[in-house]
């Protein structure tokens, strides 16, 4: 068995509204006021009030900007050689934003057995992970693993890595890190998958702490008991929700029909997951959805005949970070955790992540008290 003992979080500097960053889409495109009007109220429609990112672009003057070109129609437009070593400047101290509110928090470095860095936004090697070694001093025979470029359900493939590592290792203390800078990847292409993406992304990163049950009962940690994972493919969405490279960054396929496959698939992947712990569906008090869009969260509501108080939490997070990719569902996590767990109960948490493929993700987790 392992366990979530702590869960931290951490966005960069500038936030935006959904206002700001509409208003920055319309001067780009040169859009009339009526077609300005329009598209702000398909912003404020999101379910999203800000974003942050760690370009200070978006609400500058054209003469104070770091990431695109001082030109209005911001060419020459940022090549992906130029992203990635933005990415390479800004990840690590937002990265390390996050891991330091873990050492506020109680945590040693020096106890940490494993790192797993996920991060699909950015490519380097060195990577980030290294990175993370030499600024935080950590041993440099530490185990270490990246994940990349899978998407929105990336953090959950950490936490199998990190689940598996605790169940082989009864001394195992991981440190997973998540984090994605979404906003350098900006496309200035007036098309239905760009605007959804400009409308939908931004950047943020969160930190974990994964300890064998023996590690957390030796040192009095509660958290998430991890209890299993079960995950499934939607391939008939192979093509709606899709990532590739291009010469000017990462660019990302969102298709309109996304939300009525997860709404298809969706009761099938709960029923299989929770037949394989022997539970029933009454038996889950909380639910960790990754909040990929309003839609996606709507038609989860709908066809698992949830409360309205049930996807509080992603809303939350969606109204607050809008999708982050990999660490958005940590940030639910982080909500439940805080604002909604009673402390004397092993109440269960039932999460579910997304992303190209189409894939589905899903965890039960346990609340448990040492």
């Amino acid at each position: 068995m392992s366990i979530i003992a702590k869960i931290s979080t951490s966005v960069p500097n500038y936030k935006y509204s959904q206002d700001e960053l509409a208003d920055f889409m319309s001067t780009l495109f040169d859009y009339s006021d009526r077609k300005r009007n329009v598209l702000k109220e398909v912003y404020r429609k999101s379910g999203i009030a800000y974003r942050y990112s760690v370009i200070p672009d978006y609400g500058c003057s054209v003469n104070d900007r770091i990431f695109y070109p001082r030109t209005n129609n911001l060419e020459p437009f940022p090549d992906v050689a130029f992203r990635m070593l933005f990415y390479a400047k800004h990840a690590l101290p937002l990265a390390v934003s996050a891991i330091e509110k873990l050492v506020v928090d109680g945590l040693n470095l020096n106890d940490l057995t494993h790192l797993i860095v996920v991060s699909c936004t950015g490519l380097s090697a060195p990577g980030l992970e290294i990175d993370l070694i030499r600024e935080l001093k950590l041993n440099s025979s530490i185990e270490r693993t990246s994940i990349n470029f899978i998407g929105c359900y990336a953090a959950v493939h950490g936490l199998k890595q990190a689940n598996a590592i605790c169940n082989s290792n009864k001394n195992a203390v991981v440190l997973v890190v998540s984090l994605e800078l979404c906003s350098i990847h900006f496309q200035k292409i007036e098309d239905a998958d760009n605007i959804t993406s400009n409308l939908l992304f931004g950047d943020g990163a969160a930190a974990i702490i994964v300890t064998s049950d023996n590690h957390a009962k030796e040192n009095k940690l509660d958290g998430f008991r991890i209890d299993s994972f079960y995950s499934d493919l939607l391939f008939e969405g192979s093509k709606d929700m899709a990532w590739q490279v291009s010469a000017s960054g990462f660019l990302m396929t969102l298709s309109s029909y996304i939300p009525k496959l997860i709404e298809v698939g969706i009761k099938d992947l709960l029923l299989k997951a929770l037949e394989k712990n022997n539970l029933k569906l009454s038996e889950i008090d909380h639910w960790a959805i990754h909040p990929g869009g309003r839609r996606i969260l709507e038609v989860i509501h709908d066809e698992l005949e949830l409360s309205e108080s049930d996807l509080s939490s992603s809303y939350k997070v969606l109204n607050d970070y809008g999708n982050m990719s990999s660490p958005t569902i940590l940030f639910v996590l982080k909500d439940i955790l805080e604002s909604k767990i009673e402390r004397n109960s092993q109440q269960k948490v039932f999460g579910v992540a997304f992303g190209p493929g189409l894939t589905m993700e899903s965890f039960i987790l346990t609340y448990v008290q040492n």
